[in-house]
């Protein structure tokens, strides 16, 4: 009886190892500017090369079907690749100098490129818990169009954004005091 009763014990230990702590999420409050719109609906298909790459467009999250990073052609090489990984490539416009923040879903590595050089990051961050963000990649980017490469995803699927870090945000008055 004892050793029957300790091999099902043996049994549900893995399961208890691997268990995750439950999150609540029911009354979570949206994300917080510029990450409103993070729950929207857009889809794309991750680029191989640059000049296919699909846009993204700021302020609007996409949920991306990512491909095998064996197939891309990195517009540079991205400073962590794991061949069993997933990735993409997207264009991204910005018309004035921003801090532009690039949000996903999920565990990659994100870098915005100009020609054959990746910018550096300035920031980085997770969303708030609930939210669905897990990171947040933060660029100063200048006015033009970038390629934003995505590698080292371990999914075929992410939900990614660009968002401009003032984006909806109001602006000061005259006297120096925000509007409300």
């Amino acid at each position: 009886m004892r050793v029957t009763a300790c091999l099902l014990a043996l049994c549900f230990v893995p399961a208890l190892a691997n268990a995750q702590p439950a999150t609540v999420c029911k009354d979570a409050p949206p994300p917080p500017e510029p990450w409103t719109s993070w729950m929207q609906s857009g889809s794309a298909i991750a680029g191989a090369e640059p000049i296919s790459a699909p846009r993204l467009i700021l302020g609007k999250p996409v949920v991306a079907t990512l491909r095998p990073v064996a197939q891309i052609q990195f517009a540079a090489a991205p400073a962590k690749i794991d061949a069993k990984s997933h990735g993409g490539l997207f264009t991204l416009a910005v018309k004035a100098p921003a801090r532009i923040g690039v949000a996903l879903s999920g565990p990659a590595w994100a870098d915005v490129v100009i020609g054959s050089t990746s910018q550096p990051v300035v920031d980085h961050g997770y969303g708030l818990e609930c939210s669905g963000i897990r990171k947040i990649v933060w660029f100063d980017l200048e006015p033009g169009l970038h390629i934003v490469q995505i590698a080292n995803a371990p999914t075929r699927e992410m939900r990614i954004m660009a968002a401009d870090a003032i984006a909806n945000r109001p602006l000061p008055r005259a006297d120096g005091n925000e509007a409300f």
